[in-house]
């Protein structure tokens, strides 16, 4: 046996057991933990069965500690196992008769709780009161029956859990057989020589069933901490099991070399002080389960920082759970992995991670609220995990209904939880002000990159702990031009810190400060640093505002700062364009305008790319404002919105590069009319584009659109149908001033002639053909056989009024036909 781990029949004869006061009934024989139970004893029966067996297994039940006081131990954690302990021992001595033998050291366990549950154990412990009992009958039958058992005894919630674990319950399982969730039942046909056997297992110095024990007298801790760490209600759990192995880690560690020493402590704060952490949001008493998240997640990131750990690495991303849902972890493979992890850390990089968790908790336990320190745009996460619950208030419980659902993080906010532990673990004390600057940049790189793949989650961790070196003086380093950043990850959003970070220490051209709104809050230092800020926390900007510091040539220039942010606060508010702008799609128009290249900038091909006709902050922002031209931290409206935030309006040169006459119709219908603006509102969506069908280039809507180049037919069709010719029955005209187009494909109209009502649909392949009711007359063979005129060719019409006669023509042919049948 580990010299650091003790059985109970060892450790109750050197340390006397009085459970306090403070603490709370023994629950482990209620009534509902009948399945708990059942698992606990089938543990404790696997392990002396692998003993007899001489496998060499033990059975760890985590570790024990609390403060001796007048030569007695007070548990401050282990009471539920500990009483669970001696029932065993008190039933097998009992079975085997060796209560009389035994029973001077099975008195040295007692309740102060109660002075029922007091007395009740110790009558428990007279052989006198057992003189009469049979291997067939039944425990708890026999002990209510006998004259020192009080019936009131029987509202002592702790005597009723002790009978329950002596006796069990009449609980059924699924194929409605008893569970053994007793000590009675699981040895129930046990006979007294493998009794024997089990308790020379249980008092051996190689006892199969061991737990830590740890004295609390180094350690100065206040009696609201038992009464927290009472509440938790310990049993077995993955948590649990967890640190168990950890104790034994570290142990083993110092043993072998004494630079471990200085996490000696580790062990017991991780469950003292550093709980406090956890417990504002304990629910019912509960931390395990949102505490064993936190280490997972940090021990995720470890791995993939020290350990260069690949979502392939199958063992290592157990830690990640569930598409990063990691509620339900188990500790099934053991501490291996953690293990790995230690040891990687130390071999590839010599990091302690265990003495970066120390200084971590060290830290957190005296700065709670985290997110008042990130940037005001970004989505507040539970950086400590918080329990989960359902619409009545009450925990939530995933599918299987044994595990207690817990708040889960995303991708992006996986790499933000790095970053603020990075910080907490590496600074010398808290500073609020590098912290903040810190996870400005953190919040900024985060929030500014596409963090949708476990791939790039890892390449933004990285990219976070190369800048961590210098997580108290950010600024500078990042404005350093031989810091030398070695990560490809997030370019665009790193070069803007690079440049804010030089605007914010040097000042580069010496620009005009912009001047501090009146009703701004109180700032005492309005500087740099504080323009950027504001700005950043503008609207949907959050935290990339390089369109502000762009000019026309795509280059880094500060001059015009003031005046676009001045008209940037104009133009855009939290859900997109203000109204002022939305009106007749002026800031899309102006956008248009200053385009030079129609395929990069304005038509989509075989990707539905350039979303650039709509109001909403998503599209402006990702489509327009941060849009990623094809060189190296460019923005392809670059020229576009320079001229927008300068205030300038509608450009009424129109110059495109790539031009040609159907390139030249379709961008002046979009810059000067109100296109826009109709198709935005025709199916209240932002996800328009432009793109080249039928012969044409149309701005879709939805599955249909306008058809910009269709000018011709536009023109002879909306005068006949503004002078009454013509009635539209497939298609609508629409409004869009200065001058009207049609919406649709194939236009169907009725035109009527000597009072009789003809139909006509103008093909969007440039051909109009005369219809009866849904029938094409020209696919009718017999009249095609007659070489009548059904078809007019758009090219051979003029205007209007040659149209009109084309139809005449037609009509006349075809009345021919009725004729000549």
């Amino acid at each position: 046996m580990d010299k650091n781990t003790t059985s109970f029949w060892k450790f109750i004869q050197d340390h006397p057991i009085e459970v306090p006061i403070i603490q709370r009934d023994y629950v482990q024989g209620r009534i509902g933990k009948e399945h708990l139970r059942k698992v606990f004893l089938s543990n404790i029966k696997h392990a002396l069965d692998d003993h007899l067996s001489d496998t060499g297994k033990v059975l760890k039940l985590d570790f024990v500690y609390g403060s001796e006081e007048r030569g007695k131990l007070h548990p401050l954690d282990g009471q539920q196992r500990l009483t669970t302990l001696w029932l065993l021992h008190w039933y097998i001595a009992l079975r085997v008769g060796l209560l009389e033998e035994v029973c001077g050291t099975l008195k040295k366990f007692t309740y102060e709780t109660r002075i029922s549950s007091r007395e009740f154990c110790e009558n428990l412990c007279q052989c006198k009161n057992f003189e009469e009992y049979k291997d067939e009958e039944h425990i708890v039958d026999f002990i209510t029956n006998r004259t020192w058992f009080y019936s009131s005894w029987e509202q002592d919630p702790t005597i009723q859990s002790i009978l329950n674990m002596l006796g069990g319950t009449k609980v059924t399982n699924k194929q409605d057989k008893n569970i053994i969730d007793s000590i009675e039942k699981l040895f129930k046909n046990t006979d007294k020589e493998n009794l024997r056997k089990y308790w020379n297992c249980l008092v051996s110095e190689n006892a199969p069933i061991i737990f830590y024990y740890l004295p609390l007298k180094d350690f100065a801790l206040s009696d609201d901490l038992y009464i927290k760490m009472n509440a938790r209600g310990k049993q077995l759990t993955a948590f649990e099991n967890f640190k168990a192995d950890l104790i034994g880690y570290i142990q083993e560690r110092i043993r072998e070399n004494e630079e471990w020493e200085e996490l000696d402590d580790v062990p017991i704060k991780m469950d003292t002080v550093w709980t406090d952490v956890f417990w504002q949001n304990h629910k019912n008493g509960k931390i395990d389960e949102i505490y064993f998240a936190f280490i997972n997640r940090y021990f995720l990131n470890c791995a993939i920082v020290y350990a260069n750990a690949k979502k392939e690495d199958s063992e290592v991303w157990k830690l990640y759970g569930n598409e990063s849902d990691d509620s339900a972890l188990s500790y099934d493979t053991g501490f291996g992995i953690y293990s790995d992890i230690l040891t990687q850390a130390k071999k590839r990089r010599n990091v302690s991670i265990l003495l970066r968790l120390k200084r971590l908790f060290e830290k957190i336990t005296t700065n709670e609220n985290i997110n008042k320190h990130l940037p005001q745009w970004f989505s507040k996460f539970d950086f400590i995990p918080k329990y989960k619950k359902d619409n009545r208030g009450n925990l939530s419980l995933d599918n299987s209904g044994n595990i207690y659902k817990i708040s889960t993080l995303t991708q992006p906010q996986r790499v933000a939880f790095f970053g603020i532990c990075r910080y907490f673990e590496q600074c010398d004390s808290f500073n609020e002000v590098h912290f903040k600057r810190w996870m400005r940049v953190v919040c900024n790189l985060v929030g500014n990159s596409t963090i949708d793949t476990i791939d790039a989650m890892i390449a933004r961790i990285k990219l976070i702990d190369e800048l961590s070196g210098h997580i108290e003086d950010i600024y500078e380093f990042l404005a350093d031009e031989n810091s030398g950043i070695e990560s490809k990850a997030s370019p665009e959003q790193l070069s803007e810190e690079v440049e804010k970070a030089k605007q914010i220490l040097f000042r580069h051209n010496n620009p005009e400060l912009p001047e501090q709104e009146k009703n701004r809050d109180n700032c005492h230092d309005w500087n740099w640093e504080a323009v950027i800020l504001e700005a950043e926390n503008y609207a949907f900007f959050h935290g990339a505002i390089r369109f502000l510091f762009k000019n026309d040539e795509d280059n880094v220039d500060w001059i015009d700062f003031e005046e676009k942010w001045k008209n940037a606060r104009l133009i855009f508010t939290n859900g997109g364009l203000t109204e002022e702008y939305k009106k007749s799609a002026k800031a899309n128009r102006i956008i248009l305008s200053y385009c030079r290249n129609w395929e990069a900038q304005i038509q989509s091909y075989t990707r539905n790319d350039k979303y650039i006709f709509g109001f909403s902050s998503q599209i402006w922002r990702d489509n327009i404002l941060l849009k990623k031209g094809t060189a190296a931290n460019s923005l392809l409206y670059a020229e576009s919105i320079h001229h927008l935030l300068m205030g300038d309006g509608v450009n009424e040169s129109l110059q495109l590069d790539d031009t040609d006459d159907y390139r030249q119709i379709a961008f002046e219908k979009l810059v000067n009319t109100n296109v826009i603006e109709w198709a935005q509102k025709k199916q209240n969506t932002d996800w328009n584009y432009v793109r080249w069908i039928y012969d044409g280039l149309s701005l879709y809507p939805s599955r249909e659109g306008v058809i910009l180049t269709k000018s011709h037919r536009d023109s002879i069709l909306n005068t006949l149908i503004d002078n009454g010719t013509i009635t539209l029955v497939i298609g609508s005209q629409i409004d869009t001033k200065p001058e009207k187009m049609l919406y649709g494909w194939d236009i169907k109209f009725q035109y009527k002639k000597d009072g009789v009502c003809y139909l006509f649909q103008w093909q969007h392949w440039d051909k109009i053909y005369m219809y009866e009711g849904d029938f094409r007359l020209y696919d009718n063979e017999k009249l095609r056989e007659q070489n009548l005129k059904l078809v007019i060719d758009e090219n051979k019409v003029k205007d209007a009024n040659d149209f009109v006669q084309a139809m005449n023509e037609c009509i006349e042919s075809y009345l021919q036909s009725n004729k000549y049948d």
